[in-house]
This record gives C-alpha cells, structure tokens and sequence, in this order.
C-alpha cells in the first residue's frame, strides 16, 4: 500500500532533522507518522518544504512543489490543509486536525471545498477536540487518534530525585499569566527558595525576573532539551481552551515530572488527578496545590513514582497502529 502525507510549513526539513529545534509538533508528528509507517511495511513518501529529493529511514521526501514525484497513492494524510490534496490522487484521503477550527476560520481558511471534494476523514488528538469539532467542519468523518511523542523521552535514563525547582514551558499564550500571578502571590507569601522557569517568548521585565526568582528556559535542541527538562519537580500547565493534545504535558510525564493544571482544553486528559499529578477546580485552589507540591515530598514522590512506571505505555507504534484500522 502507497502512503503520502503532505505539508506545507515553511519549514524546510527530513527525517534526519528530528533533533532540530525549530521542528514543532506537527512537523515531527510527520516524521514519526511516516517512519512508523515505513516500520509495519507500507511504502511512504513525504511531500513538503524539504529542499532536495532523498530518502531518510525508508521515508522518501519530496519537495511538494517540485512535481517530480509519483501521484498517486492509496492513503493520502494532509497536514491540517485539505487544499493539498490537489497535488495529487489518492483513494482514501485524511485531514490531520490541529485545533478545534469554528466554522468561520474553516472557511476563512478556504476548506470548504476541497472538503466537497476530496472528502477527508478529519483525525483529531482528544475526545475534546472530537466533541469539539463541529460536525459542519468534518462532515466526512472524524476519529480520535491520540499523537505521542518522540521515543527518547521514554528511553532516556531518570533519577528519582526530590528535584525543587518547577516549569512552565508551553506557549506564552496558553494562559501564562495565571502562572504568573500564582508564582508571585505564593513566592511573597512564603519566600521560596524554589525557581520557576518560563517560556523563552514570555514577555516578562527584567526586574521581576530577578525579583521573583524566575528564569526563562533557553532555546535547545531535543536532546539538551531532555537532559534540561528532568530536572524539575513539576509542571505547571494549566490548559488552554485551544489545547488539543499537549505535548508539553506528554513531554513532562514522560521525564517523571508530575502536572498541575486546571484541566483546560485536553489537559483532563492528560492528567490523570492524584495519580500522577493534580486537576485544580479554580485558581486559589491552583496556587494551594502547587505550594503544596512544593513542599510535599511523599506526595511528590508518588506521582513521579507512579509516571515512572508508565513510562512507554503509548508510543508513536500504537499510534500509527491505531492509525491503520481506518485505512480499509
């Protein structure tokens, strides 16, 4: 069976970039689709921003505008856009979905009619974004298949340590703030010795920084990233209603780092409340919880404890495996 998946980031890259920073993770997302495709025997090709022809781990990449490629194709899997379809044929067609996309951004986007046309069957990444998903932005279909995340952070080595120091590493825009608000009123209220590292685009003053004891966590690539990231006692996510997936809240299970969120967008999900970590009702209740954290090292414990021993429970195989029930 012939499979292509197709993107058009601007982002120019393979399979031998997956290290690369400046991947997010829709792009890795192709490269671990495809590979693990390669990996159950179906023959795949990548059409995207690459800059020359090759083939990475049995993945043979393309430059989507180039046309030197093969087009037709058995299964075709369009990164978000429905209009990429028109590149070539395809018997069975996919739309892998990134947000909750209302009607008015559907049609802003211009998806309406290559959705008339190639009749996708849209895949989204939680059963919040399948029950939000309206209907009349996947008339075709959708199911839920759930992502994963890059295998080294399964496999990388993690000492069960009573870390201190906490993180905040998803987008500025998903309801940083509150995290803000909530490490200031609980740094002046009990003098913590702890650190909070933010997001590197996070526009905070200087000034607080200092004040607050908070640091921004720097730009690296994925293996300093890992090396970087277990190191902290916990992760502070709270959601946001734009949260489909949440990698980061992945990335931190993964690394035995417990989550404390107020469960906004798929973070109830991802979280599963006092087992490996805590799913607050408000934002007093948050601030509560996190001092609590904190200072609690039992509590602490048995969180990354019990993360430790689901480490690899849901890896990009099962994905892609759950993936190819739908493709007869």
């Amino acid at each position: 069976m012939k499979i292509v998946l197709l993107e058009n980031s601007n982002i120019e890259y393979n399979g031998s970039d997956r290290n690369n920073p400046s991947l997010r993770g829709a792009e890795l997302a192709i490269i671990n689709y495809s590979e693990e495709l390669v990996n159950l025997n179906y023959d795949v090709t990548v059409l995207n921003n690459c800059k020359k022809d090759s083939t990475i781990n049995g993945v043979k990449y393309f430059n989507l505008l180039s046309r030197n490629y093969d087009t037709n194709y058995d299964i075709a899997i369009a990164n978000a856009d429905a209009n990429l379809f028109e590149f070539i044929k395809s018997k069975k067609n996919f739309v892998l979905s990134h947000s909750i996309q209302n009607v008015e951004k559907f049609l802003r986007n211009k998806q309406l009619i290559p959705f008339l046309k190639y009749k996708p069957l849209v895949l989204c990444f939680s059963n919040y974004h399948f029950n939000n998903r309206s209907f009349l932005t996947s008339f075709y279909g959708k199911k839920v298949i759930i992502p994963s995340i890059d295998n080294d952070f399964f496999d990388t080595k993690i000492e069960n340590l009573n870390n201190k120091d906490i993180i905040f590493y998803s987008r500025s825009d998903r309801n940083s703030s509150i995290v803000i608000k909530t490490w200031k009123k609980l740094f002046t209220k009990y003098k913590l010795n702890s650190k909070l590292f933010i997001s590197s685009d996070l526009n905070i003053d200087d000034n607080e920084l200092k004040r607050y004891n908070i640091y921004k966590k720097p730009y690296l690539d994925k293996v300093d990233l890992i090396n970087f990231l277990k190191k902290f006692r916990l992760s502070i996510i709270p959601g946001h209603k734009g949260e489909v997936f949440c990698n980061v809240a992945e990335e931190s299970k993964a690394l035995g780092i417990p989550i404390i969120s107020l469960g906004y967008g798929a973070l109830k999900e991802r979280v599963n409340h006092q087992y490996n970590g805590i799913l607050c009702d408000n934002e007093n209740e948050f601030a509560d919880k996190l001092y609590e954290l904190l200072k609690d090292d039992n509590i602490y414990q048995k969180f990354k404890k019990n993360l430790i021993n689901d480490r690899g429970q849901h890896r990009w195989r099962n994905t892609v495996e759950d993936l190819c029930k739908l493709f007869n």
